[in-house]
């Protein structure tokens, strides 16, 4: 029961933490939960892809960096991520609970920690408490980092409508390509051929390194989220969208800034 219960406290941690940066009526609670819940049953998909594509880290002496490439972005990371990403669009982007853009985060780390929270119980049962004790300062930030990072241009697609779809492709690229480039330089590690060149500690310095940037890119755009409702609420009081029940209408002048492009600035 402990192991269990450390698998899966992880994932509910990050929800609700996400869940308290913002205020929602209780009829948003019955969506979120269908999220958690679909985004679990989204391992399955992934798990097919997986285990009908040729594990490159079974034989590593046989394989070359090339295939690790392969195998981490376009069958782990794509697999996975776009799970997750159907859920998120085929699911709670229609949803008229869905009213700003910060839901795109809010659903998307709901629907990724779900992804995760099966995922942790499969590695915590398979190998035992330390692998549930370094998943629970990497893994499952690592996902929540993917989510906000996904859910971010996803929330945005819905109001501005221009560019909607350039911003849903936005959003299942960069999170393939962060998951992507840390599950290589994890799996790359047990390749003969890269460890001619590099040690495992550099590559393990690349994946730390990643979970990093996402990490950093995750947190700049709560923040960014946190400023505008500072500045709602000192605005004077209004009659908004939301109090009418529908939806929040967000210019790109409002929330158009690029999430990539903000590691330019310090801090």
């Amino acid at each position: 029961m402990f192991l269990v219960a450390l698998a899966i406290a992880p994932g509910i941690a990050v929800c609700l933490f996400i869940y308290s940066l913002n205020r929602y009526g209780k009829e948003r609670v019955r969506y979120l939960v269908i999220s958690f819940i679909l985004g679990m049953a989204a391992t399955l998909p992934a798990l097919l892809v997986q285990l009908r594509a040729e594990d490159v880290r079974t034989e590593p002496w046989r394989h070359s960096i090339a295939s690790y490439v392969w195998y981490a972005f376009a069958v782990v990371a794509l697999s996975e991520e776009g799970s997750k990403f159907l859920v998120l669009r085929f699911y709670a982007y229609p949803k008229k609970v869905f009213r700003e853009p910060f839901d795109g985060i809010l659903y998307g780390v709901m629907i990724g920690m779900g992804f995760a929270t099966v995922e942790n119980i499969e590695y915590v049962y398979k190998f035992g408490l330390e692998t549930g004790v370094s998943r629970f300062f990497l893994a499952i930030p690592a996902h929540a980092a993917f989510a906000v990072l996904m859910g971010y241009p996803v929330g945005r697609a819905k109001f501005e409508r221009h560019r909607s779809f350039g911003l849903l492709i936005r959003g299942l690229l960069v999170a393939v390509l962060f998951h992507g480039s840390f599950d290589f330089f994890l799996f790359v590690q047990q390749s003969r051929e890269a460890t001619k060149y590099l040690s495992t500690g550099m590559l393990s310095f690349g994946a730390f390194a990643t979970f990093y940037i996402a990490v950093r890119l995750a947190m700049r755009a709560l923040r960014m989220h946190q400023a505008m409702r500072d500045e709602e609420a000192e605005a004077p009081p209004a009659v908004t969208a939301e109090e009418n029940n529908q939806p929040i209408n967000y210019t790109s002048e409002n929330d158009g800034r690029n999430i990539i492009d903000q590691t330019r600035r310090p801090g």
